[in-house]
C-alpha cells in the first residue's frame, strides 16, 4: 500500500512538474495561446503566435501542430474569401444584362479557378468542420455554375 501511494506522489509529482515548465516556458506559453486563438476561429493570429513559440522551441511539438494546422485552415479561408469575392462579381454581372463574351469567358474562368483550387484543398482530422463544410457550398456553387452554363448540349 505504501509502495502504491510513494509511486502515485512521484507519478503526480512528475505531471506538476510538467505542468509548471509548459506554463512557465515562453515557447509552450505562445504555444497555448496560439491553440486558444486556433479554437476561436483567428486563424491569421494563431498562426504568428504559434510561428513565433517553434522559433523560440524547435522541439515544440505543440507549437508545430498549431502552425501547419493553422496553415490549412488559412487555405480553406482565402478559398472561401475568394469564392465568395468572385461569386459577388459574378452576380454583379449578371444583374446588368445583356452579359457579353468577355463576360461570359471571366465567369468561365472563375469557375475554373475555383474548381481547380478546391481540388487542391486537403483538410485534416483537426480542420474545423465549419470551414470545410463552407468551402464544399462554395465549390458546388462554381461546379453548378459551369456546369449550367458551360456545359449544355
Amino acid at each position: 500500500m505504501q509502495s502504491r501511494l510513494t509511486y502515485l506522489l512521484i507519478a503526480l509529482s512528475l505531471l506538476a512538474a510538467m505542468a509548471i515548465f509548459a506554463f512557465t516556458n515562453p515557447s509552450y506559453e505562445k504555444a497555448f495561446e496560439a491553440r486558444w486563438h486556433y479554437f476561436m476561429g483567428n486563424y491569421d493570429e494563431a498562426y504568428e503566435i504559434a510561428k513565433e513559440a517553434y522559433e523560440l522551441d524547435n522541439y515544440n511539438r505543440m507549437a508545430f501542430t498549431v502552425m501547419r494546422q493553422t496553415e490549412v485552415a488559412k487555405k480553406y479561408l482565402d478559398y472561401i474569401r475568394e469564392g465568395e469575392r468572385y461569386l459577388a462579381l459574378i452576380e454583379d454581372v449578371a444583374n446588368h444584362p445583356p452579359i457579353g463574351e468577355a463576360d461570359r469567358v471571366r465567369i468561365k474562368l472563375m469557375c475554373e479557378v475555383m474548381i481547380g483550387k478546391y481540388e487542391k484543398l486537403s483538410p485534416t482530422k483537426l480542420t474545423d468542420k465549419e470551414l470545410v463544410e463552407r468551402a464544399r457550398q462554395i465549390y458546388k456553387k462554381f461546379e453548378d455554375l459551369y456546369t449550367t452554363l458551360f456545359k449544355q448540349k
